[in-house]
């Protein structure tokens, strides 16, 4: 029987930390672009999505390079396939690759099968390319088969759910997965498609976000994830409106900006959704 475990008692950050910013971004390119009762394929949709792994990506390397921020690269394995520089290029820059299904395929409306299938093969190819396997997926949508396969193949963390402000604990029998759950106000959002939204909006609710949840960690620890797509938010004019987000929060003190594998090992590690950790209680002393 799955279970849904929740921290018990205190949470704290690494070193002090008031505040855990995952940037996270998925990494996709025209996959959901499908072809038309017709066959024919929207050539300028296509396009518009495929900017993010041919022209956006290096873009955004750019700015977490300049701006000395790691992040997560949720990952298509079709991706990887199609495009392994950019994915070489991702993990010699210190990122954190995650899996993000192998076509972007829409998880609700696969088959137990077939979703084993995609989480085994997006994980061979990103290990391929990279020399490392994933630990880490979000998926277009969840199945109600998503956890259970990502246990058995051995995933220590899962980004799907909306539910919850802090990270918390699936169990199920002896094996355990970390969820990060995720905000509702990523890029596809607030910009609302590929070309359209104001970058000074989008801005306007990115900080919000992260001030509240500042604001919050005055009385105790909080979670701040941000979930963008190299080919909406690397356009010039939107690229700005990130790199303005990423030095907005880096003028803050306590804020410990960390991937997504860096945040669930620690919430493991501490034994926040289970037992209280042994040194749990000298925490903050």
């Amino acid at each position: 029987m799955l279970t849904e475990n929740h921290a018990k008692a205190k949470v704290f950050w690494p070193d002090g930390a008031r505040l855990a910013v995952a940037l996270t971004f998925d990494f996709q390119g025209g996959e959901d672009v499908r072809p038309g009762k017709d066959g024919k394929i929207n050539h300028e949709e296509y396009t518009q999505a495929e900017y993010g792994p041919k022209t956006g990506i290096w873009r955004i390397l750019r700015i977490l390079e300049q701006n000395k921020a790691k992040a997560t690269f949720l990952t298509c394995g079709g991706i990887a396939e199609r495009y392994p520089e950019a994915v070489k290029a991702i993990a010699q820059n210190g990122h954190e690759i995650a899996g993000h299904g192998y076509h972007h395929e829409v998880a609700r409306d696969l088959s137990k099968q077939e979703e084993r299938d995609v989480i085994r093969r997006t994980t061979e190819m990103i290990r391929n390319r990279t020399g490392k396997r994933p630990v880490g997926w979000r998926s277009c949508t969840q199945s109600p088969n998503s956890l259970e396969l990502l246990m058995e193949a051995g995933y220590l963390w899962n980004s799907n759910s909306f539910s919850y402000d802090l990270p918390f604990l699936w169990g199920m029998a002896e094996s355990k997965l970390v969820e990060l759950p995720r905000q509702p106000f990523g890029d596809g959002r607030t910009y609302g498609h590929r070309d359209s939204g104001n970058p000074n909006d989008t801005l306007v609710i990115w900080k919000g976000l992260f001030d509240d949840l500042y604001e919050e960690s005055k009385s105790a620890p909080t979670f701040c994830p941000f979930q963008f797509h190299p080919y909406i938010s690397s356009r010039p004019g939107r690229a700005k409106t990130l790199k303005e987000l990423i030095q907005y929060m880096k003028k803050h003190d306590g804020v410990w900006f960390a991937t997504g594998s860096e945040v669930a090992e620690w919430w493991l590690k501490q034994g926040f959704s289970s037992e209280p950790a042994r040194d749990r209680a000298t925490a903050g002393r």
